[in-house]
């Protein structure tokens, strides 16, 4: 303000000087001050007003500092406060990271003192009763985040991670579901709450959780996709044990679009519509369901979809669905096994060698024992039920049941299916993603030669690309 007035009165002489040499009439100011009168020159008269202005000037403002003074030690004060406030929170967190629970405590109520500022004082206290065991404690500090929007979010996580502590699932789950509708862009609120949804077989609610999280871009569309046809399929499953068949076949179609790959949807629908006395819907599911990932439990369904067909008939209709894709593993048999029945053991032969090549499983070792012994070939057939007790089991065809339903999985079992499908595309039994073993013995892709095999005909020359039990090993 100094500089101001210092200006304005170089300016004003200034512009008066010029003035002063320009100017032949300089005119006159009179002032008549209570009765005293005074005249001047105006030239003097403006000096004496720029000299009065540049002097208040001055003395207005220390009028002003005088009046703020105040104020302004208050506001030092305040920030020398939360300087120590903060100082207190960053070495209570330092102290309670370190496991110096009594530290943290002290620095935690100082801190809660100096600031004004709940937010961070209650996560202090919260960490450090979560360091030093006190869950309880824990609990109330973030429970007390719930108050403010701010960090209600941050609340619910902390009381989220104490339910799961002590174990209470159902309470870890409503936290996160409220987490996830008070944030937008966060996260943990959505894997948390669907991954309770699915270990607790609520699999509406994961349905809903999912679709959240899909649409705010968290899940890829693909993992989405394949997700929510799991979680269909385990929903029709259970819509089916309620008795409830016509909901459960609704549920199993919409699985099946979701992802017409995922073999349980496909083989569900048909099985249901079977029992709705639609077997053409039901062929046009599995027929599409093979196109886009052929499995045994298909070829299952597909083979018991028409009542009393003669044996040629089923035959020729197996055959024309795995021509759909002929050059697939599961086609080839298929293949074989219709040979097996017809008792062609050379095209029965044929066709497994290619499958033996893809993959040595157990059970194309078993398919080729009942080739054996159909020629026969007892010592044979040994051999190969020999090779497949130490043969790799196939994954996505275990504990396969040819004159039951396929897929009879309990909610654990869908509950993985739900990521080993869903997120890595892999249809894989959950009794061999949990590393167990599946059952060996006369489990074929279709129940035909194995269990009723025709008589051999002894007069029938081996081919001569027969595989050598020596040369497979």
């Amino acid at each position: 303000m100094l500089r101001v007035a210092l200006l304005l009165i170089v300016a004003v002489v200034a512009a008066l000087a010029s003035w002063q040499v320009i100017s032949t009439d300089q005119g006159s100011v009179e002032i008549n001050w209570f009765g005293t009168e005074i005249t001047t020159s105006a030239l003097f008269g403006l000096l004496l007003l720029v000299l009065i202005i540049a002097v208040a000037l001055p003395i207005l403002r220390l009028v002003m500092f005088l009046m703020d003074a105040p104020g302004r030690l208050g506001k030092v004060s305040q920030r020398a406060r939360v300087r120590r406030g903060q100082e207190a929170l960053a070495l209570g967190l330092i102290a309670a990271e370190a496991g110096e629970f009594e530290e943290a405590r002290r620095q935690a109520d100082k801190a809660e003192d100096l600031i004004d500022e709940p937010r961070l004082a209650l996560l202090l206290q919260a960490r450090s009763a979560e360091v030093s065991g006190d869950t309880a404690g824990a609990e109330r500090a973030y429970a007390g985040m719930l108050q403010n929007e701010d960090t209600e979010v941050l609340g619910r996580k902390g009381l989220m991670a104490a339910a799961l502590k002590r174990g209470d699932r159902t309470a870890a789950r409503t936290h996160a579901e409220a987490a996830l509708k008070a944030s937008k862009t966060a996260v943990w609120p959505f894997q948390y709450a669907f991954d309770l949804a699915v270990q607790q077989a609520d699999w509406e609610n994961a349905i809903e959780t999912l679709d959240a999280g899909d649409k705010r871009k968290i899940v890829e569309d693909r993992i989405a996709k394949r997700r929510r046809a799991v979680l269909m399929t385990a929903q029709a499953a259970k819509l089916e044990r309620e008795r409830r068949a016509d909901k459960a076949a609704e549920m199993a179609q919409k699985a099946f679009r979701m992802a017409p790959a995922f073999a349980p949807a496909g083989a569900m629908a048909a099985r249901l519509l079977v029992g709705e006395a639609k077997p053409e819907r039901a062929a046009a599911i599995l027929e599409e369901a093979w196109e886009n990932g052929p499995h045994p439990a298909l070829a299952h369904a597909y083979r018991d979809l028409v009542p009393g067909e003669t044996r040629e008939a089923r035959a020729e209709r197996l055959r024309t669905f795995a021509e759909k894709r002929r050059d697939h593993r599961e086609s080839k048999i298929v293949l074989a096994e219709l040979a097996m029945e017809r008792g062609d053991w050379g095209a029965a032969q044929a066709a497994l060698e290619d499958a033996y090549r893809e993959n040595p499983s157990s059970r194309i070792c078993i398919l080729f024992a009942q080739v054996a012994r159909g020629r026969g070939d007892d010592n044979a057939a040994r051999t190969w039920l020999a090779q497949a007790a130490a043969a790799p089991r196939e994954a996505d065809w275990s504990d396969l049941d040819p004159e039951g339903p396929a897929f009879l999985y309990d909610d654990s079992d869908w509950a993985r299916m739900v990521y080993v499908f869903g997120d890595g595309g892999q249809l894989v039994h959950p009794r061999m993603e949990r590393g167990q073993n599946d059952a060996l013995g006369p489990v074929l892709a279709l129940p035909t030669a194995a269990l009723t095999p025709p008589k051999p005909d002894l007069t029938a020359q081996p081919a001569p690309d027969d595989v050598e039990v020596e040369e497979v090993r």
